[in-house]
């Protein structure tokens, strides 16, 4: 019966461990150092020789976490609307597959710029970088990516700690795409030359939609340390399947130190969508931006940023018309960034700040009335903008 088998077991365990209890002293510790002996082969401490971390190579290539955090306030000058913000917060993940690949991931949530039910303004995630990484064996100048990555054009980035300014630029908003999915290659012809190449989905497409896709590529030449110049051009269709038009762009930026703490860096930009006006001409749009930078001392800054930018049929804002725009902006500055993504701005030396407090009066115009104000509709617009940038 099934109650006796339980009995009998039950009673041979408790034989067996009356017979370990009375057996010598001696024999009972041989069996312990046995069972010592074998736990010691693994130290899961990390110290021994036999570690989980050298067996496994965690401490050859351990994953590195890395991330920023943005929180901000706004105050529009023609509107009197105001608020604070705990904006935004991204961690990053970077590890070292071997000899030849690695990974790098960033996850970004952010606040929507479109407001939710009941007023509540949603959080949204996005993966906001997806790269998996080979490098030739032998050909350390040469590699190969595949995920979401940043557009390698113009000077602004979508990552605030990237840049030297409370907000984007219209360029950056209008004249550019600032993410591509696809395959991106990247070749170091020479110490101070570059060459980068992909092809993708279309402009700021997490999935494209028709079947075609992207290709760009981009010249970069860096004569010494403190200069950077590049030339790039991007061409493809966009729009749903069915109901598609080829884009193109041509791209100019640049990034000039004249000493390690002065910055003069912008970008040009030139782009249409072909064959989609009434008469078969090319919608088009043009555009450029001058960023200075200069840094004071230890802990302040100050950048200013002028631009225009030239929508002539409405393709890219829905409205056609000249956009300009001035900011200043007052920084104070703590700290210096670690090794990585956040490290450096891009194409320059200037180290990413720890910590920065970031001023802003920014000035907007446009020869249209496409700016919102007490009294209505208007041609221009003022804010005024403080804005808390922490890397990790």
């Amino acid at each position: 019966m099934q109650w006796t088998s339980t009995l009998g077991a039950g009673f041979a365990a408790l034989v067996a461990a009356g017979a370990w209890l009375l057996a010598p002293a001696g024999l009972r510790a041989q069996g312990a150092d046995t069972t010592k002996a074998s736990v010691q082969q693994l130290d899961l401490s990390g110290g021994g020789s036999r570690s989980l971390e050298s067996l496994t190579g965690e401490s050859e290539t351990p994953l590195q976490i890395t991330g920023f955090g943005v929180g901000s306030y706004t105050y529009d000058g023609r509107t009197d609307e105001n608020t604070f913000a705990g904006s935004k917060l991204a961690v990053a993940l970077f590890r070292e597959l071997g000899d030849s690949f690695w990974f790098f991931g960033q996850l970004t949530t952010a606040l929507s710029e479109e407001g939710g039910a009941g007023g509540e303004v949603p959080t949204e995630i996005e993966i906001d970088n997806f790269l998996v990484n080979f490098t030739p064996p032998g050909a350390t100048n040469v590699s190969l990516s595949f995920g979401k990555f940043d557009t390698p054009i113009g000077f602004e980035r979508d990552d605030e700690p990237l840049n030297l300014q409370p907000t984007e630029s219209f360029n950056f908003q209008y004249a550019r795409p600032a993410k591509m999915v696809g395959l991106i290659g990247r070749w170091n012809l020479t110490p101070s030359v570059d060459l980068a190449g992909w092809v993708g989905n279309g402009w700021n497409s997490q999935l494209d939609p028709n079947h075609g896709k992207t290709v760009g590529l981009r010249v970069g030449t860096r004569p010494t340390e403190h200069t950077s110049f590049g030339l790039a051009g991007l061409y493809g269709p966009e729009g749903e399947q069915g109901a598609t038009f080829d884009r193109y762009l041509l791209t100019f930026d640049y990034a000039l130190q004249p000493t390690p703490d002065v910055i003069v860096a912008g970008e040009a930009n030139y782009g249409g969508n072909r064959d989609v006006l009434a008469n078969g001409r090319d919608a088009k749009w043009y555009g450029g931006l001058l960023t200075l930078f200069g840094r004071f001392s230890r802990h302040f800054g100050t950048t200013l940023r002028g631009e225009v930018f030239r929508d002539r049929d409405g393709a890219r804002t829905g409205t056609p018309q000249t956009m300009e725009s001035l900011t200043l902006a007052p920084t104070y500055l703590l700290g210096t960034g670690r090794e990585g993504i956040f490290a450096n701005v891009e194409h320059t030396t200037f180290r990413i700040p720890r910590f920065q407090v970031r001023t802003g009066l920014r000035y907007d115009h446009s020869n249209r009335d496409v700016f919102e104000s007490g009294s209505g509709a208007t041609d221009w617009d003022i804010s005024y903008l403080a804005e808390l940038v922490v890397t990790f």
